[in-house]
């Protein structure tokens, strides 16, 4: 859809610095004083002094721009507008960055200016490469269970390393993300940003649902709509421009698929809703899907399990090659999935449940009161009651919330909540991956509904993809065989299998189109305004260490 361009950063190192004459320009002294203040603020703007002074301890103070002075102006203008862009390309926050500062300071010809010039340029640059390698906001301050963490970096000194050998552009290429995703995303942005400047588009009127071979003024804005996204030509047809016909219904469908809604190709409530997000949400969500990027590792492995929990969706990537997906059911808004890193080590047949104390208590008590026989019927006991291990002598009724402190354990079966199969990984959170007898709640397309655990849609094909090393031929006709035999048993996975569980609201599918999926959790609105320095309250999660899921 888009074509990615490629941006350069106009900059001298210190040869062609030396180069110049002009004994007006900062000297080593002059830096080496500067540096000496225990904080360093130009105008309204803070530079990192620890950072300034790796830079120029590792020059031994010389400096290293010939462009801060107006001998140079057009370099320096050159330099800001590359600078400028790049900052827009990454989606990072250009106020965060003194362009306009160092705008005005490239006018004046004292002294003091060169120097301030000579100490914004290099620290703009650090500052982009700290922002580039994700460490500009801490996300384990924020999301639940974010562990993830690129490889440590001295930017101060790689930065100087890099300047003495004229390699700036490559060090900066090669501290941002190195996956497709992120290049995809970013060429997205660039489109998106195109659009806002064109005016963006047009809110659709509200009104009933539209169906095919309806007919209006509404049908013309939602091809409109459709058109500016290249869904449908931007040149509506010749006649009956309003009419609901087949390309248009098509067309939606196809929004609508790439928007994580039920493909009706009908307008109705949620897809008008998606429909008439403005573009400056969309651009947002892109920039907090690629900031979560730059946080991820430097690399991932070969073969890996990703769970995209906006999407609700599990894959499994080997070589690069996408082995295996299917949809998966994610936590509730107020019991969220956590952000996990880790490796799955065993798989257990026919697993028993047992029941965290705050899920019994929220959703199994309530669940007694109207039925006193519920245990009995799912197969639930009470832990060391074999007198009454149903509570059939218990009066749920009238029992208060805290006091029920019962230990339930589900058996093995149908019924389990937990399904036929469980996978374990090692986490904070008792979070794990697991079968489920309610197979109608995959047909929903929102799929928020577990307690926090990921259920999948198809544990067996699953267990096949994750027993692939293990000997015995662990097929899909193996696995069911073990789990005919209705016994408990654990099966150490032969290759572990690295699992990541993440949040991309915004990403290319396998036919390279954008997709775009509603930010449930608020992750995405939240990064946003902790990037832009707004006070915003953390999103409140259950996804606590001593709450349990499933």
């Amino acid at each position: 859809m888009w074509k990615k361009s490629f941006l350069v950063i106009m900059m001298t190192t210190t040869i062609a610095f030396a180069a110049v004459a002009d004994t007006a320009s900062p000297d080593n002294n002059d830096i080496a004083k500067a540096l000496l203040a225990p904080d360093i603020t130009i105008g309204d703007y803070s530079l990192n002094r620890d950072d300034l002074a790796k830079f120029y301890t590792a020059r031994d103070f010389r400096p290293a721009w010939s462009f801060v002075n107006q001998d140079n102006l057009d370099a320096f203008t050159n330099f800001l507008t590359s600078l400028d862009q790049l900052i827009t390309w990454h989606g990072l926050q250009r106020d965060d960055y003194p362009i306009d500062l160092m705008q005005q300071l490239i006018k004046q010809t004292d002294d003091p200016s060169k120097l301030k010039l000579e100490l914004l340029v290099t620290d703009s640059l650090v500052r982009l490469a700290h922002d580039l390698h994700g460490d500009g906001i801490d996300l384990n301050t924020i999301y639940p269970g974010w562990s993830f963490h690129r490889s440590d970096l001295d930017i101060p000194t790689e930065l100087s390393t890099a300047v003495a050998s004229n390699r700036i552009n490559e060090f900066m290429e090669s501290i941002s993300p190195q996956y497709d995703d992120y290049d995809d995303l970013a060429v997205a942005l660039s489109h998106y940003r195109d659009l806002q400047s064109k005016g963006g588009w047009a809110k659709i009127d509200p009104g009933p649902t539209l169906k095919p071979n309806d007919k209006g003024p509404r049908i013309s804005q939602l091809r409109a709509r459709l058109a500016i996204e290249d869904y449908v030509p931007s040149v509506a047809p010749a006649e009956n421009g309003d009419l609901f016909d087949s390309d248009l219904h098509k067309a939606l469908q196809e929004y609508q698929m790439r928007n994580g809604l039920e493909p009706d190709g009908n307008l109705g409530g949620k897809t008008l809703e998606a429909l008439n997000i403005p573009v400056t949400t969309r651009i947002d969500q892109i920039s907090a899907n690629m900031e979560r990027w730059r946080h991820t590792p430097d690399e991932l492995p070969d073969r890996y399990a990703m769970v995209n929990i906006a999407d609700a969706s599990i894959d499994v990537i080997e070589n690069e090659n996408l082995i295996y997906t299917s949809a998966v059911i994610v936590g509730r808004v107020d019991r969220k999935t956590p952000f996990i890193q880790s490796i799955i080590r065993s798989m257990i047949v026919n697993p028993s449940w047992h029941v965290p104390a705050k899920i019994a208590q929220k959703d199994i008590l309530p669940k007694l009161r109207r039925d006193p026989h519920y245990l009995e019927k799912l197969g639930f006991t009470i832990s060391d009651s074999e007198d009454d291990p149903h509570g059939d002598n218990i009066d749920w009724a009238s029992m208060p919330d805290r006091e029920f402190n019962f230990h339930l354990r589900q058996s093995p079966g149908d019924m389990n909540s937990l399904g036929r199969l469980k996978f374990d990984f090692d986490n904070d959170f008792s979070v794990y991956l697991h079968g489920t007898p309610h197979k109608e709640l995959f047909k929903k397309f929102e799929r928020t509904l577990s307690s926090g655990c990921v259920r999948l849609q198809s544990p067996q094909t699953f267990a096949e993809v994750v027993l692939s090393s293990n000997e015995g031929n662990w097929n899909v006709k193996h696995i069911e065989d073990e789990i005919a035999k209705n016994k408990t048993h654990w099966v150490a996975v032969a290759k572990p299998l690295p699992l990541y569980i993440l949040y991309w609201t915004v990403f290319m599918d396998e036919d390279g189109q954008i997709n775009f999926r509603r930010d449930v959790y608020d992750y995405d609105r939240f990064l946003i305004e902790n990037l832009q320095g707004q006070d915003t309250d953390k999103p409140s999660s259950d996804s606590t260490k001593d709450i349990l899921s499933h």
